[in-house]
């Protein structure tokens, strides 16, 4: 779906397209994941003209890039697991490597718990701010919110250690049945947010 061109997912004509060039967006991912009001000084288009291309590219499918928190992240705990494999290579070496090697590995998985108890911590807020747009029934702002919760859970997927795969994979699930509710308006939208909440509190209390 990403492969499609604006024109043709959303039907955003060529004069529009070009503007949003401006504001570099060029992608569906791009357009999904760009903040409305940035995008409209940027490019001359009314944010709320934006908001409903968006709507319309993720009802089409698209799904947003990670944000640049998610990268930054990224960038962070990469760096953390080629210290520890460079520490892993060079304390291997002796008698004793297969202790160090264990002892390697469960600092490593400490450290990767410890991102993603700091990236469902993150998310929880957010989530807290998409139980307020639901209780004023302002489902695009819950939505938008929730783009950047799913930024976060993205990140969880990428770093969770093998022992939290399981959660990690149950979030995804309960992530989107939350978008769908929220996306169809629906009253089981708030339920759906409780159990998403208590899903991300129970991976933060593990870090």
């Amino acid at each position: 779906m990403s492969e499609q061109t604006l024109s043709d997912a959303v039907g955003i004509d060529r004069t529009a397209v070009e503007a949003l060039a401006r504001a570099s967006i060029r992608t569906l991912k791009e357009l999904t994941a760009a903040d409305p009001e940035a995008a409209a000084m940027a490019s001359g288009i009314p944010a709320e003209r934006i908001r409903e291309w968006q709507e319309k590219a993720r009802r089409a499918g698209a799904r947003p890039g990670p944000s640049p928190v998610a990268k930054g992240w990224m960038v962070g705990v990469i760096g953390v697991i080629a210290a520890i494999m460079l520490g892993s290579i060079l304390m291997a070496v002796g008698s004793r490597r297969l202790e160090n090697a264990e002892r390697i590995r469960a600092t490593a998985e400490s450290k990767l718990m410890v991102a993603v108890s700091f990236a469902a911590g993150d998310a929880i807020e957010q989530v807290r701010q998409a139980r307020l747009a639901l209780h004023n029934e302002n489902w695009g702002n819950a939505q938008r919110v929730l783009s950047s919760v799913e930024d976060k859970v993205t990140l969880i997927e990428q770093v969770a250690p093998e022992s939290k795969r399981k959660e990690a994979s149950e979030l995804r699930t309960l992530m989107g049945d939350l978008q769908s509710a929220v996306n169809a308006q629906s009253g089981e939208a708030s339920q759906k947010l409780d159990a998403l909440e208590a899903a991300l509190d129970k991976l933060k209390e593990a870090g």
